[in-house]
Protein backbone atom coordinates (compact mmCIF):
# COMPACT_ATOMS: atom_id res chain seq x y z
CA UNK A 1 0.00 0.00 0.00
CA UNK A 2 1.41 3.68 -1.02
CA UNK A 3 1.18 5.70 -3.46
CA UNK A 4 3.73 5.20 -6.72
CA UNK A 5 4.89 7.20 -9.75
CA UNK A 6 5.50 4.34 -12.97
CA UNK A 7 7.49 5.27 -15.66
CA UNK A 8 9.16 3.71 -18.45
CA UNK A 9 10.57 4.91 -21.75
CA UNK A 10 14.12 5.04 -23.77
CA UNK A 11 16.64 7.36 -24.63
CA UNK A 12 15.95 9.17 -27.95
CA UNK A 13 19.76 9.30 -28.69
CA UNK A 14 22.02 7.11 -27.46
CA UNK A 15 24.97 9.50 -28.11
CA UNK A 16 23.22 11.84 -25.40
CA UNK A 17 23.62 9.59 -22.21
CA UNK A 18 26.56 11.01 -20.83
CA UNK A 19 24.97 14.52 -20.94
CA UNK A 20 21.95 13.61 -19.01
CA UNK A 21 23.87 11.78 -16.53
CA UNK A 22 25.66 15.35 -16.05
CA UNK A 23 23.30 16.94 -16.09
CA UNK A 24 20.88 15.26 -13.77
CA UNK A 25 23.94 14.87 -11.42
CA UNK A 26 23.91 18.93 -11.27
CA UNK A 27 20.22 19.18 -10.37
CA UNK A 28 21.20 16.39 -7.94
CA UNK A 29 23.59 18.22 -6.41
CA UNK A 30 21.92 21.67 -6.40
CA UNK A 31 18.85 20.02 -4.64
CA UNK A 32 21.21 17.99 -2.24
CA UNK A 33 19.40 15.32 -3.21
CA UNK A 34 21.43 11.97 -2.79
CA UNK A 35 22.54 10.05 -6.16
CA UNK A 36 24.71 7.31 -7.65
CA UNK A 37 26.28 7.26 -11.25
CA UNK A 38 26.77 4.09 -13.20
CA UNK A 39 29.14 3.71 -16.24
CA UNK A 40 29.28 0.12 -16.79
CA UNK A 41 30.29 -1.45 -20.07
CA UNK A 42 27.58 -1.87 -22.81
CA UNK A 43 29.58 -4.05 -24.86
CA UNK A 44 29.76 -6.77 -22.30
CA UNK A 45 26.17 -8.70 -21.24
CA UNK A 46 25.08 -8.37 -18.34
CA UNK A 47 26.25 -11.04 -15.90
CA UNK A 48 23.75 -10.04 -12.55
CA UNK A 49 21.91 -11.79 -9.71
CA UNK A 50 20.25 -12.12 -6.76
CA UNK A 51 22.40 -14.12 -3.55
CA UNK A 52 21.83 -13.84 -0.33
CA UNK A 53 24.66 -12.38 2.06
CA UNK A 54 25.76 -13.72 5.18
CA UNK A 55 23.52 -11.32 7.02
CA UNK A 56 20.65 -12.62 5.33
CA UNK A 57 19.99 -10.04 3.17
CA UNK A 58 19.72 -10.65 -0.66
CA UNK A 59 21.88 -9.06 -2.55
CA UNK A 60 23.21 -8.53 -6.02
CA UNK A 61 26.27 -9.55 -7.64
CA UNK A 62 27.84 -9.49 -11.09
CA UNK A 63 27.62 -7.06 -13.88
CA UNK A 64 24.78 -4.60 -14.38
CA UNK A 65 26.48 -3.00 -17.84
CA UNK A 66 23.93 0.03 -17.15
CA UNK A 67 24.68 3.57 -17.51
CA UNK A 68 23.02 6.07 -16.04
CA UNK A 69 22.43 7.77 -12.60
CA UNK A 70 20.26 6.82 -9.59
CA UNK A 71 18.87 9.60 -7.29
CA UNK A 72 16.50 9.84 -3.93
CA UNK A 73 14.72 13.35 -3.54
CA UNK A 74 13.94 12.52 0.13
CA UNK A 75 15.08 10.18 2.61
CA UNK A 76 11.55 8.19 2.78
CA UNK A 77 11.30 7.99 -0.66
CA UNK A 78 12.53 5.15 -2.86
CA UNK A 79 15.27 5.91 -5.67
CA UNK A 80 14.47 7.09 -9.16
CA UNK A 81 16.47 5.04 -11.56
CA UNK A 82 17.49 6.56 -14.82
CA UNK A 83 19.85 3.73 -16.22
CA UNK A 84 19.87 2.65 -19.22
CA UNK A 85 21.04 -0.80 -20.79
CA UNK A 86 22.76 -0.83 -24.17
CA UNK A 87 19.14 -1.04 -25.83
CA UNK A 88 18.77 2.46 -24.28
CA UNK A 89 16.43 1.55 -22.21
CA UNK A 90 15.11 2.71 -18.79
CA UNK A 91 15.84 -0.28 -16.47
CA UNK A 92 16.63 -1.17 -12.47
CA UNK A 93 19.53 -3.38 -11.09
CA UNK A 94 16.86 -5.64 -10.13
CA UNK A 95 15.31 -5.72 -13.34
CA UNK A 96 18.80 -6.86 -14.58
CA UNK A 97 19.59 -9.54 -12.05
CA UNK A 98 15.98 -10.84 -12.45
CA UNK A 99 16.43 -11.28 -16.42
CA UNK A 100 19.97 -11.37 -16.81
CA UNK A 101 20.10 -14.85 -18.64
CA UNK A 102 17.70 -13.89 -21.05
CA UNK A 103 19.53 -10.78 -22.04
CA UNK A 104 18.47 -7.29 -22.06
CA UNK A 105 14.75 -6.36 -23.28
CA UNK A 106 14.17 -5.01 -26.19
CA UNK A 107 11.08 -3.01 -25.11
CA UNK A 108 10.95 -0.40 -22.33
CA UNK A 109 9.28 -1.99 -19.12
CA UNK A 110 7.63 -0.07 -16.01
CA UNK A 111 9.72 1.07 -13.05
CA UNK A 112 8.22 2.48 -10.07
CA UNK A 113 9.31 5.08 -7.69
CA UNK A 114 6.63 4.82 -4.37
CA UNK A 115 6.54 8.63 -2.95
CA UNK A 116 4.35 7.87 -0.15
CA UNK A 117 5.91 8.69 2.77
CA UNK A 118 8.09 11.27 1.52
CA UNK A 119 5.07 14.23 1.05
CA UNK A 120 3.64 15.39 -2.22
CA UNK A 121 6.93 18.29 -2.21
CA UNK A 122 9.44 15.17 -3.23
CA UNK A 123 6.49 13.31 -5.35
CA UNK A 124 5.77 17.04 -7.62
CA UNK A 125 10.04 17.32 -7.51
CA UNK A 126 10.46 13.98 -9.15
CA UNK A 127 7.55 14.26 -11.50
CA UNK A 128 9.29 17.60 -12.88
CA UNK A 129 12.28 15.70 -13.52
CA UNK A 130 10.74 13.41 -15.62
CA UNK A 131 8.73 16.48 -17.45
CA UNK A 132 12.03 17.67 -18.21
CA UNK A 133 13.82 15.08 -19.16
CA UNK A 134 10.90 14.31 -21.51
CA UNK A 135 11.16 16.93 -23.06
CA UNK A 136 14.88 16.88 -23.96
CA UNK A 137 16.18 13.21 -23.57
CA UNK A 138 13.25 10.56 -23.48
CA UNK A 139 10.76 12.02 -26.17
CA UNK A 140 8.55 8.66 -25.92
CA UNK A 141 8.52 8.52 -21.76
CA UNK A 142 5.79 7.28 -20.18
CA UNK A 143 4.42 8.46 -16.74
CA UNK A 144 1.54 6.64 -14.99
CA UNK A 145 1.41 8.68 -11.81
CA UNK A 146 -1.06 7.31 -8.99
CA UNK A 147 -1.05 10.86 -7.47
CA UNK A 148 -2.49 12.11 -11.14
CA UNK A 149 0.22 14.82 -11.25
CA UNK A 150 2.17 13.98 -14.12
CA UNK A 151 -1.86 14.83 -15.72
CA UNK A 152 -2.89 17.41 -14.13
CA UNK A 153 -0.56 19.32 -11.85
CA UNK A 154 -3.32 19.66 -9.58
CA UNK A 155 -1.28 20.12 -5.87
CA UNK A 156 -4.63 19.76 -4.06
CA UNK A 157 -5.57 16.10 -5.88
CA UNK A 158 -2.33 15.01 -5.16
CA UNK A 159 -2.42 16.01 -1.62
CA UNK A 160 -6.30 14.59 -1.22
CA UNK A 161 -4.50 11.33 -2.37
CA UNK A 162 -1.44 11.25 0.14
CA UNK A 163 -3.77 12.10 2.92
CA UNK A 164 -6.07 9.12 2.19
CA UNK A 165 -3.72 6.84 2.20
CA UNK A 166 -1.77 7.58 5.21
CA UNK A 167 -4.99 7.55 6.84
CA UNK A 168 -5.73 3.86 5.37
CA UNK A 169 -2.09 2.71 6.20
CA UNK A 170 -3.10 3.84 10.05
CA UNK A 171 -6.32 2.45 10.27
CA UNK A 172 -4.35 -0.86 9.00
CA UNK A 173 -1.94 -0.70 11.70
CA UNK A 174 -4.10 -0.57 14.46
CA UNK A 175 -6.36 -3.07 13.43
CA UNK A 176 -3.37 -5.29 12.86
CA UNK A 177 -2.13 -4.36 16.35
CA UNK A 178 -5.28 -5.26 18.02
CA UNK A 179 -4.63 -9.02 16.91
CA UNK A 180 -3.09 -11.70 19.63
CA UNK A 181 0.14 -12.51 18.95
CA UNK A 182 -1.20 -16.26 18.57
CA UNK A 183 -3.66 -15.20 15.65
CA UNK A 184 -3.53 -17.58 12.70
CA UNK A 185 -2.46 -16.35 9.01
CA UNK A 186 -6.97 -16.84 8.68
CA UNK A 187 -7.29 -14.23 11.49
CA UNK A 188 -4.94 -11.89 9.78
CA UNK A 189 -6.45 -11.81 6.22
CA UNK A 190 -9.69 -11.80 7.51
CA UNK A 191 -8.92 -8.86 9.19
CA UNK A 192 -6.99 -7.01 6.18
CA UNK A 193 -10.38 -7.79 4.43
CA UNK A 194 -12.72 -6.33 6.96
CA UNK A 195 -10.55 -3.19 7.18
CA UNK A 196 -10.71 -2.93 3.40
CA UNK A 197 -14.25 -3.34 2.98
CA UNK A 198 -14.54 -0.27 5.63
CA UNK A 199 -12.09 1.35 3.78
CA UNK A 200 -14.32 1.56 0.29
CA UNK A 201 -17.68 2.16 2.42
CA UNK A 202 -16.56 5.57 3.47
CA UNK A 203 -15.03 6.38 -0.33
Amino acid sequence: MGLCIHYRGALTDKRAIYQLMDEVEDIAKAMNWKYTVLDEDWSQPPTAKLDNSEAGRIQITGKLSLKGISLQVHPKSEWVYLLFNASCVISSPAQVALSAEEGYPAQAQWQSVKTQFAGAEAHIAIIRLFRYLKGKYLHDLEVSDEGEYWETENYDTLKSRLDKLDRAIDIMGMALADLDKGSSEEDIVERIEKVLRDLRKRE
